[in-house]
């Protein structure tokens, strides 16, 4: 990648999606906030730019206090596959489905969170229909499941 060439991060799977559910239930909704601003605050730029490709690096050396706690635990809850740097891919489907509500300031399980994890066909295609509206019409997977 030359320095003036931006890799955007790939769009988050029905897996990545359900991971960030469970990790993300229960966790004060401001904290969540507050990471995906401080991680963006030092995102750099394409002339400075930031290596994030190693989350058991640059979480300890970024990070401190809650929102390093919290970026490690979605870092090992999601067994490794979601780096906190791309968790507002993440939060940005959970909040447009609906599929955790903030109750009293904290992330809560919703219904349709609960349907999705239990593999509703039609919820799984949501995320399917949002990528699609914004590239444009494609035809989606047999299952959503697959991939």
């Amino acid at each position: 990648m030359t320095p003036d060439t931006v890799q955007a991060p790939p769009s988050p799977t029905i897996a990545d999606i359900g991971n960030a559910i469970r990790v993300l239930d229960g966790e004060p909704a401001k904290r969540v906030r507050d990471l995906m601003n401080a991680i963006f605050e030092q995102a750099g730029s394409p002339q400075n730019q930031v290596d994030w490709s190693d989350p058991d690096r640059w979480i300890d050396a970024r990070l401190a206090g809650e929102l390093q706690t919290l970026a490690r635990k979605i870092w090992e809850g999601s067994g490794k596959t979601i780096n906190p740097r791309y968790l507002y891919g993440h939060h940005s489907y959970i909040h447009r489905l609906k599929l955790l509500d903030n109750v009293d300031g904290n992330y809560r399980l919703s219904e349709r969170g609960r349907r999705f994890l239990a593999g509703d066909d039609e919820l799984a295609r949501e995320p399917v229909a949002l990528r699609s509206s914004k590239r444009g019409p494609t035809r989606p997977p047999e299952s959503p499941w697959e991939g």
